[in-house]
């Protein structure tokens, strides 16, 4: 999953992932990520306006939304 991020960051692409929060709570995001570490992806989320940090291990599944060139 760790290559899935990098290919992103390069190419400054969003991901849609299905993530489990660490209240328990499922939630649908769209997020453009700026760094990944292997465990921790740092991304800008579309749905909050701002930068945030996910877990991967907490990301249940991921769809690539690359945008046409």
């Amino acid at each position: 999953m760790t290559s899935m991020f990098m290919r992103c960051i390069q190419e400054r692409a969003p991901i849609e992932v299905i993530y489990l929060s660490k209240s328990g709570a499922i939630t649908q995001r769209l997020i453009t990520p700026y760094a990944c570490d292997g465990k921790l992806v740092t991304a800008f989320c579309s749905e909050r306006k701002q930068i945030r940090t996910f877990e991967i291990s907490n990301i249940l599944s991921f769809e690539f939304k690359f945008l046409p060139s």
